[in-house]
């Protein structure tokens, strides 16, 4: 070939990766609280600095929901909630809210690829009264850009909470969509298909390893990985479904230590959303995961 064309279209491939690359860049908008970065496109609430209430991934709709309480005003589901709800269905049903209704805060970005969030909740039923730190960081390209790591702190302080705390919930719309969480068994041989039928006050699988499940429509093929992070932290795995907002709502639990949690407690997660074309469920994550 003719080292002028070669030269010729050696350049043009340079520059056409150049705007692929540039596309990717990483965009926040402070003011309306809004993330578009690698295949994100994802929305705060302007009122609730914890709220997310809309993500876009690969172009979708949008893949989440949330619910409003008459017992206090704002959402109390969303995507990125934390509470705690032991005995649901009984008598002795105790709920505390860390991150939902009578959110107050601030939401920043110290640079393109990350969000900052403090917050408190109080003045509402069940609010814990409990400073949160919620750190996020994206990813502009390469098999990490369908991921988003999420780090969380509880200020506990010194008087123990004695309540196991489900620290983030990530919640995937519709309900009737992803009916299924998927997860390794307890060797981390194995995978195990759960479904979320009668799961309204929570399952909790015993063969687990610890490690991530899976949100899954086994309908499309879609869903998202959330992984624990966090090496020291005991954990189990809630199943759940929350109708007023029809989302599959599973999450880890945090395990109370002994004593109760005190101090500050962190918790990290990365959140990886797929297809079909980019992962057949097994007990291997996908690239960038």
């Amino acid at each position: 070939m003719n080292r002028k064309i070669l030269t010729t279209l050696v350049v043009a491939a340079i520059a056409s990766l150049l705007i692929v690359t540039t596309a990717a860049a990483a965009t926040i908008d402070p003011i309306n609280r809004t993330v578009t970065t690698g295949n994100f496109f994802i929305d705060w609430s302007d009122t609730n600095p914890e709220e997310i209430v809309q993500i876009n991934w690969m172009s979708s709709t949008n893949l989440t929901n949330t619910a409003s309480n008459p017992n206090c005003p704002g959402d109390l589901e969303y995507f990125g909630n934390g509470w705690v709800s032991e005995n649901e269905g009984t008598p002795s049903f105790f709920f505390g809210s860390l991150v939902g209704w009578g959110e107050s805060g601030s939401w920043t970005t110290p640079n393109s690829k990350k969000v900052d969030v403090n917050s408190i909740s109080s003045g509402c039923y069940g609010s814990a009264e409990v400073p949160v730190t919620t750190k996020y960081q994206f990813f502009d390209s390469g098999p990490a850009a369908n991921r988003i790591k999420v780090q969380r702190q509880f200020a506990f302080g010194a008087t123990p909470y004695m309540h196991n705390v489900r620290p983030y919930i990530p919640r995937l719309y519709p309900q009737d969509g992803f009916t299924q969480v998927l997860h390794p068994n307890s060797t981390g041989t194995s995978l195990i298909t759960e479904t979320t039928d009668g799961c309204g006050f929570g399952c909790f699988p015993t063969d687990w390893d610890n490690s991530w499940f899976a949100i899954h429509n086994p309908i499309t093929g879609q869903g998202m990985i959330v992984r624990h992070a966090t090496p020291g932290l005991a954990v189990s795995l809630r199943i759940d479904e929350d109708d007023a907002s029809f989302t599959n709502s599973s999450s880890l639990e945090l395990i109370q230590p002994p004593g109760g949690f005190t101090g500050n407690v962190t918790e990290t997660e990365f959140l990886c959303f797929y297809n079909s074309s980019l992962w057949t469920p097994s007990t291997s994550l996908p690239a960038g995961c």
